[in-house]
C-alpha cells in the first residue's frame, strides 16, 4: 500500500485517502469564489510524487529526502500547458512556498517553476493505478473557471491570474495541513467559531442603545450609526465611512458589517484592519465586550495565546493560521503581507478573506510607497472574490483613486459636511517657528496638554527638558522606544488622569494619533502633513467638553530639533509640510473636507508611480502574462514577497525584562530554544530598532544576540518605564513614531 503519513502508533494513512481528503477540503474552500473543480484538481495531484519507491522508502524506513512536489505539476502540464504553467505554482510550492516563474531559459532543477518542470524526478507512475481518470474533475469546467477570472482592466490580467494562484495555493495548503492534522491527531480537528451574525448585530444595537442619553453629541453619533445600518442593505462593493473623530466609527462600522452580512448572506466574516499595534488591543476589547470574546480573533505580533484563563484560547491559536473565525482584528502589515507573501504560513489564511467585509480603519495611514499594490489587492478582492471593503477615516485619502474607474466608492454617510461642521470644536492655529524654551514656557501653567512631535529623538529630548523644568508629576512620554506592554499601561494611566482632571502633560510621537481614545483640552503638534495634523486634532476636545479648543501647529526653531531633509523620512516629511502650507494659505479651515481633498490631490498629483509602487509590484505581476502568449505565466512570487515589506527588513527586535512575566518567558526562551510561539508571547515586551541603534547597544554589550535580528536587553537598568530603552548619549538619527 502506498501511504502518505505514518503516526507514532504505526498507523498508516493511505496515500489516495490523503489526496481525496485534501482535494475535497480544498474544493470546499474554493467554492466560495467559484473555483471548486480547479482546487479539487490541485488537491488530487499535489502529492502524487509520493507514489515513487524513493518516497515510500523515505516515509516507511526513514530513507533519503526526495522531491515529491514536482510530479503533480508535470502531470498538469502534460494535460494542458496553460493549466500546468498556471497551477504548477500551486503544487510545486505547497511545502516550500510559491516560486519565481523562471522563464523558458530555466534549466532543470533550478529553483523556479520552469526549472522544476524540467527537473528529473523519481518515477511516480504508480499513481495512475489509484488516481484514475474517473477521479479527475472535467477539464472544460476548469478551463471555464480560469477563463472567468477576469480583471476590470485588460492591462491588469496578469495581476488577476497571479492573485488566483495565491488563492488556490491558500486553499491547497490549508486543506493539506488540516487533512494531515486530522490523521496525525486521529480525530476531526476542531477549528473556528460559527455564529449567527443576525444575533451579533442585535447585540451591537442593544449595546449602543445603552448610551442613548439625550446629549446632542450622542444624537449625532446615533445618526451616523443609523446611516450605517441603512446603507448596509446594498450589495457588496467599496464603501467609504468618512466620520469625524469622536463620531463613533468603530461600532458604526461593525454594525454596518453585520447588517451587510444579513442582507448578503454569502458574506461570512469581518476583517478589521488597523494601522498600528498600539491601538489594536483597544478595538479588539470593544468588539469582544459587545459580541463575545470567543467570536473575535486578535492577530498581530503582540498577541499572546498562552493566557491560561482565556476560554477557547486553543481554538483561537489555531485560527491564527487560517482566520476561520467571525471577526478578525489585525494590522495593515499582517493583512497585506499575507496577500503578497509566498510562504504557506502567510498565505494559508488568504482563502478565508474571500466573501468577507474588510474594514480598513484610518486608511490614510497606508504607506505611500505601497498604495498602488494595496489598492489593487482590495480591487481584486471586490471584483473576483465577493468582498466588501469599507474605507474608514476622518481624513479620506480617496484610496479608490488607485483602483479601476469601474469601481465606485459609495459614501455611507450622506451628510458628511454637516457632520464635520458639528464635530469640529477645535481650531488649528499655525504659529510658525518657536524655540523649545518658548514651547515649554507655554506649558508651564497648563494642567492637561498633548504635545506631538515627528520623531522619537524629539520626543525624548523634549520630555527630558520638561522633566528638568517641571518635575515628573503628571508628565508622560510615549514612543516606540517603549515596549507595547509599557505603552498600553501608560495610555491607561493617561486616560485615568484625564478623566479625573489631574495634571497630565504628554509628549508623544504620532503613534497616539491613529485611534487612541484620549481627550485633551489643548494640543501642540509639530508641523507635518495635514492628515497627521487633523488626526492630532482628533485628540483635542473629543467629547466637546469645551465650546472651542485649539491645536497649535509649530516649527522647531533650533537646528538640533529639525529633521534632516536629506534623510528618507526628512524628504517624506518635508514634502507633506510644504503641501500643508499651500493648503493652509488657501483655506481658513484646514479641517474641512474640501481642504483635505485638496491636500491629497496635490500630494498624489506630485507623486510618480515609482513613489506609490516603490518596488513595482503591480507592474511586475502584470508583465508576467501576455495576451500574445497566453500559455505563459511568469510570476516571480518569491521576489515579490521579498520586496513587499511594510516594515523594513533592516529592523531588529530587542526583548526587554519589563516585568516578572517577561523575565519568566525570557528564561524559558533561553533554556528551551527559540520557537515562534515563545517569540510571539514576548512581542509585548519587544522594542523594534533600526540597525544603527541595535549595533550601538551591541557594541557596548547592552544586548545579548539570540538569533538573526533578535537580542535581549541584558540589564534592567538599560530600560526605563518612563522613556523605554536607555541609549548612550547622542545615539541615533531622527526616527518616525
Amino acid at each position: 500500500m502506498h501511504i502518505a503519513h505514518k503516526r507514532e502508533d504505526k498507523i498508516e494513512q493511505p496515500l489516495l485517502e490523503h489526496l481525496l481528503g485534501t482535494a475535497e477540503k480544498a474544493s470546499g474552500f474554493a467554492e466560495y469564489f467559484g473555483k471548486k473543480e480547479t482546487a479539487f484538481l490541485c488537491g488530487l495531484l499535489h502529492d502524487i510524487g509520493k507514489y515513487s519507491e524513493e518516497f515510500q522508502d523515505r516515509i516507511k524506513n526513514n530513507g533519503e529526502l526526495c522531491d515529491h512536489s514536482t510530479a503533480g505539476a508535470k502531470v498538469l502540464q502534460s494535460i494542458s500547458p496553460v493549466i500546468g504553467n498556471l497551477l504548477g505554482y500551486v503544487i510545486t510550492g505547497h511545502h516550500t512556498g510559491l516560486l519565481n516563474g523562471g522563464g523558458w531559459g530555466a534549466v532543470g532543477g533550478e529553483k523556479s517553476l520552469q526549472g522544476r518542470l524540467k527537473k528529473e524526478v523519481p518515477d511516480f507512475n504508480a499513481y495512475s493505478s489509484e488516481v484514475t481518470a474517473d477521479l479527475y474533475p472535467p477539464l472544460p469546467s476548469i478551463a471555464r473557471q480560469l477563463a472567468d477570472t477576469k480583471s476590470l482592466e485588460e492591462c491588469d490580467q496578469g495581476y488577476c491570474f497571479s492573485f488566483l494562484v495565491r488563492m488556490l495555493f491558500s486553499c491547497l495548503v490549508d486543506a493539506d495541513f488540516l487533512d494531515t492534522e486530522e490523521f496525525m491527531s486521529d480525530s476531526k480537528v476542531t477549528r473556528g467559531v460559527y455564529c449567527d451574525f443576525a444575533e451579533l448585530e442585535d447585540k451591537v444595537i442593544q449595546y449602543v442603545s445603552k448610551f442613548n442619553n439625550p446629549s446632542e453629541i450622542n444624537k449625532k453619533r446615533r445618526e451616523i450609526f443609523e446611516q450605517c445600518l441603512l446603507k448596509a442593505k446594498e450589495a457588496p462593493g467599496v464603501y467609504k465611512l468618512s466620520v469625524p473623530t469622536g463620531g463613533g466609527k468603530t461600532l458604526a462600522s461593525l454594525a454596518f458589517s453585520l447588517r451587510h452580512i444579513r442582507y448578503n448572506p454569502e458574506l461570512r466574516r469581518i476583517i478589521y484592519v488597523i494601522p498600528f499595534t498600539s491601538i489594536i488591543e483597544q478595538n479588539a476589547k470593544v468588539f469582544s465586550d459587545v459580541i463575545g470574546e470567543h467570536n473575535v480573533l486578535e492577530h498581530h505580533s503582540n498577541y499572546d495565546f498562552e493566557k491560561n484563563d482565556e476560554k477557547n484560547y486553543n481554538i483561537k491559536k489555531l485560527s491564527v493560521e487560517n482566520w476561520d473565525i467571525p471577526l478578525v482584528v489585525t494590522t495593515n502589515v499582517q493583512f497585506f503581507e499575507s496577500i503578497y507573501g509566498n510562504k504557506s504560513s502567510k498565505l494559508r489564511k488568504l482563502h478565508n478573506v474571500a466573501n468577507s467585509v474588510i474594514i480598513l480603519d484610518e486608511v490614510q495611514m497606508l504607506p505611500a510607497e505601497y498604495l498602488i499594490p494595496c489598492a489593487k489587492a482590495l480591487e481584486e478582492l471586490v471584483n473576483n472574490y465577493n468582498c466588501s471593503v469599507v474605507l474608514c477615516s476622518a481624513t479620506q485619502s480617496e484610496l479608490e483613486r488607485f483602483m479601476s474607474e469601474k469601481i465606485t466608492a459609495e459614501e455611507i454617510c450622506v451628510n458628511t459636511s454637516e457632520m464635520f461642521d458639528y464635530f469640529n470644536k477645535t481650531r488649528i492655529k499655525f504659529i510658525g517657528k518657536i524655540t523649545t524654551d518658548e514651547l515649554i514656557s507655554r506649558l508651564q501653567d497648563v494642567n492637561q496638554c498633548l504635545l506631538i512631535v515627528n520623531t522619537k529623538k524629539q520626543a525624548r529630548y523634549l520630555y527630558e527638558k520638561l522633566r528638568k523644568t517641571s518635575g515628573n508629576e503628571g508628565l508622560f512620554h510615549l514612543s516606540t522606544y517603549m515596549c507595547p506592554s509599557n505603552r498600553f499601561e501608560r495610555i491607561e494611566e493617561i486616560k485615568e488622569r484625564l478623566e479625573k482632571r489631574q495634571k497630565c502633560i504628554v509628549v508623544s510621537t504620532s503613534l497616539i494619533e491613529a485611534g487612541v481614545d484620549v481627550d485633551f483640552p489643548v494640543v501642540y503638534r509639530a508641523m507635518g502633513g495635514l492628515d497627521s495634523i487633523i488626526q492630532a486634532a482628533g485628540r483635542c476636545n473629543r467629547e466637546r467638553k469645551k465650546e472651542l479648543a485649539f491645536v497649535y501647529v509649530f516649527d522647531f526653531a533650533e537646528d538640533e530639533y529639525k529633521v534632516s531633509k536629506s534623510s528618507p523620512f526628512g524628504n517624506y516629511l518635508g514634502q507633506r509640510q510644504s503641501i500643508t502650507e499651500l493648503v493652509a494659505a488657501r483655506f481658513e479651515d484646514v479641517t474641512s473636507p474640501a481642504a483635505i481633498k485638496e491636500y491629497f490631490d496635490i500630494l498624489f498629483s506630485n507623486a510618480s508611480i515609482s513613489e506609490l509602487d516603490k518596488k513595482r509590484i503591480v507592474k511586475k505581476l502584470n508583465e508576467g502574462f501576455s495576451w500574445n502568449q497566453r500559455t505563459d505565466f511568469i510570476f516571480d512570487f518569491e521576489d515579490i514577497a521579498r520586496d513587499f515589506k511594510m516594515i523594513d527588513d533592516d529592523t531588529y527586535s530587542v526583548i526587554v525584562k519589563y516585568n516578572d512575566d517577561a523575565e519568566k518567558k525570557i528564561n524559558d526562551l533561553l533554556s528551551g530554544g527559540l520557537t515562534r510561539d515563545k517569540l510571539r508571547s514576548l512581542q509585548k515586551y519587544t522594542v523594534s530598532l533600526n540597525r544603527h541603534e541595535f549595533n550601538r547597544l551591541r557594541d557596548i554589550n547592552a544586548v545579548k544576540c539570540i538569533g538573526e535580528n533578535i537580542g535581549i536587553l541584558i540589564s534592567p537598568e538599560d530600560y526605563s518605564k518612563e522613556i523605554g530603552i536607555v541609549f548612550p548619549e547622542h545615539l541615533g538619527v531622527a526616527e518616525f513614531v
